[in-house]
């Protein structure tokens, strides 16, 4: 039941970012009509409607989400924890952080979730990217110290805003993509009511000053292209072909500007990558979920003929089935270049390093500590290459090694190894059939229980369509 809570925003993020591709022609809007310092004009997106700075509606209406939702499990679910008092909050101050025991899904993806809402009340209300920041840790550090009569929570001190900046910025800038002003009546409506699903507090602020129904210009996007796939994946647990399970992929794949363009990426995630699959069989559900967004980047010299690009990106890996759960929020940093063949085939490579910041996954003895996840910081490398035929496809290969040091749970260190191999075959223009080999091992080294070491191994054949 949990994976199916996980299951429903992935499959709305598939569903409503198509609809931005079905946008015609944008005419640009005169930058130079605008010369107000009290107006935000993002150089690099255009909002549909201009927005004059707030700093102090973010604030109430972070306030006032926590309230409503502290009321909700307070008054409606009767939850033990929503149960506050002066002396709850007393004792909040008084005995500092600890971790927390709360479950995976609700550690890993609703409270990022919650800290993309505290980030996109700034963000909708014409603060700009670092400016928003703050508000995430504000909207976390009310919640941790007020709004429960649990102690503050280590892991959700940094899972609600640092996640959550990233999400809510994606969601942002994603949510801006399907609104368009010059459109009227069910088209508006949709767009509208889809934007708003993928980013609540947006439409909440545009429900406020009336830019719902308000008639304005189409504006020119960035580049984006979005790519959708489906197929069978078919899971061969612990390596063994007897044992097996088909499921049903569905995938989307969202490039938001163009990588090699550093000299247009003025602000952080200017260029970044979203991939959201679902993988449905009986009784099990594959979720994942992966971003990564430039924070900087700029050009690096390494040879006359090939592109090469130097950054730090903010990323997120979620993992989760009834196997194993993974996940990791990153300051990466990292270099891609391309090298040209020939004339038809050309080769990108890319290496990174990464910080994790808050990583969990999955423990056969996390039990024993009242937890389903061990938790604690680390640290991940990556490397991958692609080589591209032209009219043909392309050959690729990428693989992670993520290691996590348990600082609650039972006592190890995680290791995990992620594997994928595959070829995109060209059937047409923006059609192709692809083939991954993916392999997922993890090797737990304990203190006080026997090591670990398992392997899973999948095959996945699907058809993409490039929008």
């Amino acid at each position: 039941m949990k994976q199916k809570l996980l299951i429903m925003p992935a499959i709305l993020l598939l569903a409503t970012i198509s609809i931005s591709a079905q946008t015609n022609q944008f005419i640009s809007l005169r930058k130079s009509q605008f010369h107000s310092q009290n107006i935000n004009l993002n150089e690099t997106l255009v909002q549909k409607t201009l927005v004059e700075k707030n700093y102090w509606l973010p604030a109430v209406e972070i306030i006032g989400l926590n309230f409503g939702v502290w009321g909700y499990h307070r008054y409606l679910s009767g939850e033990h924890w929503a149960d506050i008092s002066m002396e709850s909050i007393k004792n909040n101050f008084k005995n500092g952080f600890e971790w927390d025991v709360d479950g995976y899904l609700i550690n890993q993806f609703w409270h990022p979730y919650h800290g993309a809402n505290y980030f996109n009340t700034a963000r909708s209300n014409g603060l700009e990217f670092w400016e928003s920041a703050p508000y995430a840790f504000f909207g976390s550090l009310m919640w941790e110290y007020f709004m429960e009569n649990e102690p503050p929570s280590y892991n959700d001190i940094v899972n609600t805003p640092v996640t959550g900046i990233i999400f809510g910025e994606i969601s942002f800038r994603v949510s801006n993509l399907i609104i368009d002003e010059s459109t009227a009546g069910f088209e508006r409506f949709l767009r509208e009511f889809s934007a708003t699903l993928i980013n609540p507090m947006q439409g909440l602020n545009r429900l406020i000053r009336g830019d719902m129904w308000r008639a304005g210009s189409s504006q020119k996007n960035p580049d984006f292209n979005l790519i959708v796939s489906s197929g069978v994946h078919n899971v061969f647990f612990s390596g063994k072909m007897n044992n097996s399970k088909s499921y049903i992929t569905l995938r989307a794949d969202l490039n938001y500007g163009d990588k090699f363009a550093v000299n247009k990426h003025e602000k952080p995630f200017d260029f970044f990558t979203l991939q959201t699959e679902v993988n449905l069989a009986k009784d099990d559900n594959i979720v994942g979920i992966f971003a990564s967004g430039m924070i900087w980047d700029g050009n690096l010299e390494l040879s006359k003929t090939s592109k090469n690009i130097i950054g730090v990106y903010k990323e997120i890996d979620i993992h989760i089935n009834t196997v194993y759960k993974l996940s990791a929020t990153s300051v990466t940093g990292q270099i891609i270049n391309t090298v040209p063949i020939s004339s038809t085939t050309s080769l990108q490579n890319h290496i990174g390093l990464s910080a994790i910041l808050m990583g969990g996954t999955n423990s056969e003895y996390a039990s024993e500590y009242g937890k389903d996840y061990n938790i604690g910081p680390g640290a991940s490398a990556k490397v991958g290459f692609s080589l591209a035929f032209e009219n043909f496809g392309e050959f690729y290969s990428n693989y992670k090694r993520y290691w996590i040091h348990t600082l609650s749970g039972a006592d190890s260190e995680q290791f995990v190894g992620l594997l994928n191999v595959g070829m995109n075959y060209n059937l047409f223009s923006k059609t192709s059939l692809g083939l991954d080999f993916l392999l997922y091992e993890r090797y737990g080294d304990y203190k006080y229980f026997p090591d670990t070491q398992d392997v899973n191994s999948a095959v996945r054949f699907y058809i993409k369509q490039t929008i």
